[in-house]
């Protein structure tokens, strides 16, 4: 009957270290802050897409934001308000995003939209709408109402195309609308 109990233990214990190995995999791909992917499970997240999209001959737009002015939240509100307004970006576009929509954060203030099945026209119309609804969502430091703004590059893959240099496009018109004076979107 020792051995029962033994076997029990073991049992018990491959458990827990399979919970820990579960839960340690799920923290390296995801940002602890905003509890969304992180840059190393948003590039998972894109092979696979772009594999999807491949296989079904699909439109996949993705679009790179950056928060407007971040410096200077930072520097006037401090830190942890800079943290709780990346929190309240995530809320605001996890509220209005599509269920099939990937949302990463890429670092610092960046994030990053992959939407599957969407044309660049509609990508672009996507961010726009995203951009309107963080505006009339009002982020609160101190009880006072800040507005949050992120300026946007959106492409759509070429059919050839690696993620990478989707990426690399889209990184590019976001620093074009960061340009033309921030709050913008720009398709490429």
């Amino acid at each position: 009957q020792g051995r029962g109990a033994e076997a029990d233990v073991y049992a018990a214990e491959l458990r827990r270290l399979h919970a820990e190995l579960h839960h340690a995999s799920i923290s390296a791909r995801h940002d602890s802050l905003t509890d969304v992917l992180n840059r190393r499970g948003f590039d998972e997240a894109l092979a696979r897409e772009i594999a999807s999209v491949r296989r079904k001959n699909s439109p996949l737009c993705l679009s790179l934001m950056d928060l407007d002015n971040f410096k200077r939240i930072n520097d006037q509100l401090g830190h942890l308000a800079g943290d709780a307004a990346l929190v309240h970006l995530v809320k605001v576009l996890r509220q209005h995003m599509r269920s099939i929509d990937t949302l990463a954060r890429y670092g610092g203030e960046e994030f990053v939209i992959l939407m599957p099945d969407t044309p660049l026209e509609e990508g672009i119309e996507t961010i726009k709408r995203l951009q309107r609804e963080l505006t009339r969502n009002f982020f609160l430091a101190n009880n006072e109402r800040v507005l949050i703004t992120f300026s946007a590059g959106v492409a759509q893959l070429g059919s050839d195309e690696s993620g990478e240099d989707a990426m690399l496009r889209a990184d590019q018109a976001m620093y074009m609308a960061k340009r033309m004076g921030k709050n913008r979107v720009v398709g490429v």
